[in-house]
């Protein structure tokens, strides 16, 4: 399997995942224009593009669907060509369903594109939200953003990753001396916001016990966080799995080879 990271913040998400012969775009907060500039760094073609998944639909995730959708050739509404996009209910976006065939499904419903399986599970954020686990013949890579608050299913669906690509947002010492207003940084801090890089430590340590070889600390705020802070806290407590950062805004290939799995034993929330 491999990841091919066009970008990772507020700024704009887009990811593509290559595994099997099948290509899946997960996250549409990057135009095309840029999107292609930047697969291209990578030595990746985004023509041809099997589906496209978004999580929620706030701008830096899905507000670039519309033209990426236009762009990669993804069939019109009413076509008898299979969907390319695939949305689960909460992702707000009409026009676009109006204007392309869809691939409707409920958050905690999995589905197939193509040679790869996609199982959701509902993430709690102040907008309707799902965390990703992408299935491969050898593989499992988890993908998480946006989450205020950490659930059982949530651990359970990214235990069985080996893979998982998660949020580091912020540090809270940094959050409350920072610019943002108070209504702001309550909003981030509070239980529909983002995970605080000890949020994140403590997330990724129950992982690292169980199925993560891996872990990859993204969605990194450039205001309220910096690489050092987030890397140092979560490898305090995830000393079992290699984790790195993807910086905001930076593209990267990621070669994820299959992993041994590890017993799995009685989860718990820390």
């Amino acid at each position: 399997m491999r990841v091919h990271v066009l970008g990772t913040g507020s700024s704009g998400n887009s990811l593509l995942v290559e595994a099997d012969g099948t290509r899946l775009l997960v996250e549409a907060g990057i135009g095309p224009k840029n999107a292609v500039a930047r697969a291209r760094m990578l030595g990746v073609d985004l023509r041809s593009v099997d589906g496209i998944v978004v999580t929620h639909h706030h701008d830096d995730h899905a507000g670039q669907l519309e033209p990426l959708a236009k762009a990669l050739g993804a069939p019109r509404a009413g076509s008898s060509l299979p969907p390319m996009l695939h949305l689960h209910d909460g992702v707000g976006v009409e026009r676009v369903r109006h204007r392309f065939a869809v691939r409707r499904y409920r958050a905690g419903e999995s589905f197939e594109v193509g040679a790869l399986r996609v199982r959701s599970v509902p993430v709690v954020h102040d907008a309707p939200h799902v965390a990703l686990a992408i299935q491969s013949k050898t593989h499992t890579f988890g993908f998480l953003t946006d989450v205020g608050t950490v659930t059982s299913p949530l651990v359970e669906l990214l235990s069985s990753c080996n893979t998982v690509m998660m949020e580091s947002n912020f540090c809270p010492q940094l959050l409350e001396l920072g610019p943002y207003p108070r209504s702001l940084r309550r909003r981030i801090a509070g239980h529909l916001g983002h995970l605080s890089n000890g949020q994140a430590a403590a997330l990724a340590g129950t992982l690292a016990r169980h199925a993560a070889a891996k872990i990859f600390l993204c969605h990194l705020s450039q205001v309220n966080n910096e690489p050092e802070r987030a890397l140092r806290t979560v490898r305090d407590r995830a000393r079992d799995a290699q984790v790195e950062v993807l910086p905001h805004g930076r593209s990267r290939s990621l070669e994820l080879a299959p992993a041994p799995r590890r017993s799995m034993e009685q989860l718990r929330l820390f």
